[in-house]
């Protein structure tokens, strides 16, 4: 096998920065003629996923879920778009209602849409709409189905669905029926991983599956039995697909898959497999000798190239992506952007193979690049915001799902060859958000840790006026190398808080994963250190150059490492009128021997029972200054969470209450280490707002019980 590495030039779109010593009084509005954004708002909001354009390009469906908080429940619906006529086409091409998910639609041709639908009666089918006559038809029903793709040259579908060992689904259903009639309810465990995010591993694991299909009667036939295509795979058993293709020809198929074994939850080592879409062979590996993760390959639409993004460090789930090119004729694999800085996460090619596009986390943007397989130029074609979903219409335009502060997903058409031009698709939200004050950011340099320039961002609350002060909300972001994006969130949306009356502080410290390696490196078995003095002086370079902001009004809040974070602010300043600590880790000794994937603790922290590491855990531990303990601190855990396990918060509490410190706990006994479900989230900003207005001084919103 042949390696080759490519050196290339970079251009970029240009981007503004604003001064936010003097905000821009055309960024603000007339005050009385909008209201403010609250957690009503944000649950109430119309969130669309799993968009995808027709083979033809001239048509959009998508899922579009809804919290309908009268009935305290979800639905999920599919929408259409005509491209060419725009919004005035829209309508549902599915019925909503609550309790009832439509998702994960794909094209099995240009008016024939594949979905998999769901509801309390029914869950997981493959199901069929027409765009002609909106019938809906059922096809299928597969326990634990996910991810269809189709092939129309292989007349083929793929899934995955969670199945026993030799087993088909069916077969596998009906074993799960017979474990939960069991009266024995002990599980044997050999090996790690026991338990994983918010699930207790068992036997069964997550199979790729194809099954043939005509189109018949406007609808889909499968026809024979399903094959699962990993199943001759000569590793060990439990090889779990993720992300998976179908080849230009229909004869293979390409997915990614992390290595099982006796290492799995202390290494990172992902495999890129094609195989048959019969399952007449096993799977083979195309990146033997690489030990890091690997993700998202693609093959080229002209069957010559596959392309896959590979890490090259093990155990280092942050790594940079380096985007390799793999001639499947010859063989050869190309390192295309080895000198590059950025690390993108969502790779495809071009309709004619000359270009790949990058989806990269970029600073404050994850914004869209594509790169000229040619010349090897790589130029960023997306402004400010996160670009979720892409896909090519035309040499010149292209169509992206993006979200900013300002904005849930949304559908948007570039045109490439006019930069700058672009026409956004749909407008589901438009008649809340035209009603609501929702802050940009302002972006910001100052010098941080190892004398670095380092980002940050503020948020203006509602009814700001430069001449008053106001009080300071400083998020810290999760990871630690997870930048804090301009994107859309449910937790931690910034603009609940800028509507509460708070300038919103956001600090892209050292470890944050948008700006180059050295930078996402830096903090390394060193948590405590560059991100805390990043925050300190971010802070400080912001009161002093901020005449609006109320220095002695600031309060900080973090989740997961954000919440360790937290957990290490209040051992070393007393700076912060109150804290809000979700899912932070309190001791770095005892998270070791309890969290699901050890490969993050064990590559972040260091082993706490190896000699030459443990200086290194015990160096940045919050629990070892519990004892400088101050600040009133709300404190906030889901019981599912076993990348954090929930002893964590429950230590952090009785150390504040042991020590007579204003605090309050927080518990969800159904969610994990995020909060998923709406109900729990209103309740969640109900005692977050409570609790920092409280400290602050500050009237803010309350749930209505």
């Amino acid at each position: 096998m042949k390696f080759q590495g490519f050196y290339f030039s970079i251009s970029f779109i240009s981007l503004v920065l604003a001064d936010f010593t003097e905000p821009n009084h055309s960024d603000f509005p007339e005050w009385r003629l909008v209201h403010k954004f609250t957690p009503d708002h944000l649950v109430k909001m119309k969130n669309m996923s799993g968009a995808v354009v027709s083979p033809n390009k001239s048509k959009l469906v998508y899922s579009q879920c809804v919290f309908e908080n009268t009935k305290a429940s979800m639905g999920c619906n599919l929408r259409f778009i005509d491209l060419n006529q725009g919004y005035e086409s829209a309508f549902d091409l599915t019925q909503f209602d609550v309790g009832k998910y439509d998702t994960f639609p794909i094209w099995i041709n240009d008016n024939l849409v594949a979905f998999i639908s769901s509801d309390k009666t029914s869950p997981n089918n493959i199901s069929t709409v027409s765009i002609v006559d909106k019938s809906i038809k059922v096809i299928k029903e597969v326990d634990g189905i996910s991810g269809i793709v189709y092939s129309s040259v292989a007349k083929k579908i793929a899934f995955t669905t969670p199945v026993f060992k030799g087993m088909s689904p069916e077969e596998s259903s009906a074993e799960s029926e017979r474990i939960s009639q069991s009266p024995y309810t002990g599980v044997v465990y050999d090996k790690l991983f026991v338990r994983n995010w918010d699930t207790w591993v068992t036997d069964k694991k997550t199979q790729l599956f194809t099954a043939d299909v005509n189109i018949f009667d406007n609808s889909l036939r499968i026809s024979g039995t399903l094959v699962n295509v990993v199943g001759k795979y000569v590793g060990e058993w439990g090889l779990e697909p993720t992300s998976y293709n179908f080849s230009p020809d229909g004869k293979n198929i390409i997915f990614d898959a992390k290595i099982q074994g006796r290492k799995e939850s202390w290494e990172t080592k992902v495999g890129i497999f094609t195989v048959p879409v019969d399952g007449s062979d096993s799977p083979t590996q195309l990146n033997i000798g690489f030990e890091g993760a690997a993700s998202s390959p693609v093959y080229s639409p002209d069957g010559k190239h596959i392309s896959w993004l590979q890490m090259f460090a093990t155990g280092y789930e942050s790594d940079k992506n380096v985007v390799v090119l793999y001639e499947i004729e010859t063989k050869v694999q190309l390192f295309l952007t080895h000198a590059w800085e950025k690390s993108p996460d969502l790779i495809k090619f071009s309709d004619d193979s000359s270009k790949l596009y990058l989806r990269t986390p970029c600073e404050t943007d994850t914004a869209l690049f594509s790169l000229d397989l040619k010349n090897k130029n790589i130029k960023r074609i997306t402004d400010a915001g996160s670009v979720n979903y892409f896909e090519e219409l035309g040499s010149d335009s292209i169509l992206v799902t993006m979200a900013t502060f300002k904005h849930p997903e949304t559908a948007f058409i570039l045109n490439t060859a006019e930069e700058g031009t672009i026409k956004q698709v749909n407008y589901e939200n438009l008649p809340t958000l035209n009603k609501v004050w929702l802050s940009h950011a302002d972006t910001f340099w100052f010098t941080g840790a190892l004398n670095q320039k380092v980002q940050g961002m503020v948020l203006y609350p509602y009814g700001f006026n430069p001449s008053k002060k106001y009080p300071i909300a400083l998020l810290i972001h999760g990871g630690p190398h997870q930048s804090f994006m301009n994107d859309w969130e449910k937790e931690w949306n910034p603009n609940v808080f800028t509507n509460q009356g708070y300038l919103v502080l956001i600090i892209n410290f050292h470890g944050s994963d948008s700006y180059n390696k050295g930078f996402t490196d830096s903090v390394v078995r060193n948590w405590g250190s560059y991100p805390y003095e990043d925050l300190m002086k971010g802070l400080d370079f912001f009161l002093e150059s901020a005449e609006y902001a109320d220095s002695e009004n600031v309060v900080a809040l973090g989740s997961s490492y954000g919440g360790y974070m937290v957990n290490w602010v209040n051992g070393h300043t007393d700076r912060f009128k109150a804290l809000v600590t979700h899912a932070g880790v309190f001791s770095t000794n005892s998270i070791y021997y309890s969290t699901d994937e050890l490969f993050l603790v064990e590559h972040e922290l260091g082993i706490p029972w190896n000699e030459d590491e443990r200086q290194d855990v015990k160096d940045f531990n919050p629990e070892q200054f519990v004892s400088k303990w101050k600040t009133p601190t709300l404190v906030i855990h889901g019981e599912f969470d076993y990348r954090v396990p929930i002893a964590q918060s429950i230590s952090t509490f009785t150390a504040l209450q042991r020590q007579n410190i204003e605090s309050r706990f927080l518990y969800f006994p159904n969610d994990s280490h995020e909060i998923s479900n709406m109900n729990s989230l209103l309740q969640w900003y109900s005692e977050i707002l409570g609790w920092v207005g409280k400290h602050t001084d500050v009237d803010v919103w309350k749930l209505k019980v």
